[in-house]
């Protein structure tokens, strides 16, 4: 590819390469996003994440953790190389090495039942019913593609 991005879909935790269609234009980079509002993000010194500024909000499924920013991330993010100074180029690091800095993660639903022996103040309670869930966070690598 000529000029290359790297994508990272935070839903389906795929890593995977596509093509700028034009290295000079933010707008190329927001419909690879799909977002007209975009926020850039330093990755390093010499790569920068382009993420949606409002992809965090209610009814979020899924988000992405980056090394050393405070703030998850969501939505798609597109990693390029560049300092800003330039037109952006194509990242100059692997995408398994920018895959290190990224945690996909998912909110889990675990249901908790009822134990066999547990009694309630109206009585016994059947084993086996919901008496809860519990909520984790699954986290995992990227899926390079």
């Amino acid at each position: 590819m000529k000029n290359c991005v790297y994508l990272l879909e935070s839903e389906t935790a795929i890593f995977r390469a596509a093509e700028l269609s034009d290295r000079n234009s933010i707008a190329a980079i927001s419909n690879l996003i799909g977002s007209d509002l975009i926020q850039m993000i330093r990755f390093d010194d010499m790569h920068a994440l382009f993420v949606e500024e409002e992809a965090l909000r209610a009814g979020l499924t899924a988000f992405t953790i980056f090394d050393g920013y405070p703030t998850p991330l969501a939505a798609k993010i597109a990693l390029l190389g560049g300092n800003g100074s330039q037109p952006y180029c194509s990242p100059s690091i692997t995408m398994t090495e920018a895959a290190r800095r990224f945690q996909c993660c998912r909110p889990v639903l675990d249901p908790v039942f009822v134990p066999a022996d547990q009694m309630a103040q109206k009585g016994l309670v059947l084993a086996g019913a919901l008496e809860s869930l519990q909520v984790r966070i699954d986290r995992r690598s990227p899926l390079l593609l």
